[in-house]
């Protein structure tokens, strides 16, 4: 599974638990910080274990909040990267080719009948994101 990534006021981590802290009430996020720094323990509260982290007291529990943003998911990614929406009925489009130093005009003939093509995501054989 992969685990949901949050920016707290410019901090990032991952989510590793959601759900209630013993001796408390409502919903806690068990966070692993990617700067280690922010962290108070690795997942342990009053002796219980609630999530993991893979460096040492790099984890914290917070609230959710609006403040929290969440990032996308895999797929939204995904598709957000390799999947360009059709255009319309437009056989014709243009399209510039190249640097802004040496960028050319060009016409471009059906890139819709590409576009679709390339939305076939079970063709790719490696990403980047």
């Amino acid at each position: 599974m992969i685990s949901p990534r949050i920016n707290l006021a410019g901090y990032l981590g991952t989510v590793r638990y959601t759900g209630p802290v013993e001796g408390t009430s409502g919903t806690w996020l068990g966070i692993e910080w990617d700067d280690h720094t922010r962290g108070k323990h690795d997942g342990v509260n009053d002796g219980k274990r609630y999530f993991t982290c893979r460096v040492p007291n790099s984890g914290s529990f917070i609230r959710p909040s609006p403040n929290v943003s969440y990032g996308r998911s895999f797929l939204e990614a995904l598709t957000s990267k390799y999947i360009e929406t059709p255009r319309g009925s437009a056989s014709q489009e243009k399209v510039i080719l190249g640097s802004s130093q040496g960028s050319i005009l060009v016409e471009a003939v059906n890139l819709d009948k590409i576009r679709g093509k390339l939305a076939d995501l079970g063709r790719l054989r490696e990403v980047s994101l």
